[in-house]
């Protein structure tokens, strides 16, 4: 008797579970992902998260909708990551360096002159075995964990002063991300490294409190910054790796196994299709920022960029590398 009850409670308390799944990650019961990142709505990563929240939309049959607020509604880069880890935010997309605190292996993907190609950056944004690697690290230390990776372009250095040495650009206060790596970003480059939030850029270039700013082309012209500087350094000296970040209480919980699938392939999706168009993008923009804007375009001899690489690998070396241990083997051999 005592063991049909018990059998009974049993049988009533995973009922109770199905029940309250059943009422989450249904077209009925649909979940709401809200998340942003810092970027203009008119970029191309912006364009290609609307085109994720479309696609997962589709393939649960509406059973997950994914909100997407841009240029910085949801906060900076740091408080997008910050409230991903509280939950405050079901998801966000911002630089791999902003999760290095919890995973020291994400700094690898936001930091100066790691990847050695662009065919490097492929064979590691789009390995799902290394996603699920990198995912168990940072879940052991955080409530976050990571979807996948994309492109977010090739950064150089916008200045109101050319230069093409790290004593040229001695003294030059370079806008950078409220990220640790990017501390070695400004090392590398010869400058002050002065951490500011995205869309206060133009104000302060504009009255002088910053000298330059490091982005991609896209983002040069799009936040208009070209009419605050005119040189362009073509440093070229981070392949940056953004990702989607999203609390894994909300991924587990809320969402079945299939779902969690289905917002993982259907990102891998978008950005490799933002991937391989993404060369020809920001030519495009380029050559905008030197025939409609007149920006001088310096482009640098091997011999001039090796001196920004060697300070950067120095500084790598010193602070960096160490604590990434055998990611940072694994990570070098996806470069072949």
């Amino acid at each position: 008797m005592k063991s049909s009850v018990i059998c009974m409670v049993l049988c009533l308390v995973l009922l109770a579970n199905v029940s309250i799944f059943a009422q989450v990650a249904t077209p009925e019961s649909p979940v709401t992902l809200r998340g942003g990142h810092t970027g203009s709505p008119d970029t191309q990563i912006a364009i290609s998260l609307v085109k994720w929240a479309q696609l997962v939309k589709e393939r649960t049959n509406g059973a997950v909708l994914i909100e997407v607020y841009p240029a910085e509604q949801l906060g900076t880069e740091r408080e997008l990551m910050e409230r991903v880890n509280l939950g405050a935010i079901d998801w966000a997309f911002f630089g791999c360096g902003g999760v290095a605190p919890f995973a020291p292996a994400f700094a690898m993907f936001e930091n100066a002159f790691t990847f050695q190609s662009m065919k490097h950056f492929e064979n590691v944004a789009f390995s799902r075995e290394f996603r699920d690697e990198l995912t168990k690290l940072l879940e052991q230390n955080s409530d976050i964990t990571f979807i996948g990776m994309a492109l977010n372009g090739v950064r150089s250095v916008l200045s109101t002063r050319p230069f093409r040495t790290p004593e040229e650009a001695n003294g030059l206060r370079l806008r950078i991300p409220d990220i640790l790596t990017f501390r070695i970003v400004a090392e590398a480059i010869g400058a002050t490294p002065t951490p500011l939030a995205f869309g206060e850029v133009y104000m302060a270039m504009s009255q002088g409190v910053v000298d330059a700013v490091e982005n991609i082309p896209e983002n040069m012209v799009l936040m208009k910054f070209v009419e605050v500087a005119d040189n362009f350094i073509l440093t070229e000296h981070m392949l940056q790796g953004a990702g989607t970040f999203i609390n894994k209480n909300v991924f587990y919980e809320k969402l079945s196994s299939e779902q969690q699938d289905i917002l993982i392939s259907t990102l891998f999706e978008v950005k490799k299709e933002w991937f391989d168009k993404l060369v020809n993008v920001q030519e495009e923009y380029l050559k905008q920022m030197e025939t409609e804007f007149n920006i001088n375009i310096i482009r640098l001899t091997p011999q001039e960029k090796e001196q920004f690489q060697n300070r950067a690998l120095e500084a790598l070396e010193r602070e960096y590398i160490p604590g990434w241990g055998t990611m940072w083997d694994r990570f070098l051999d996806l470069a072949q």
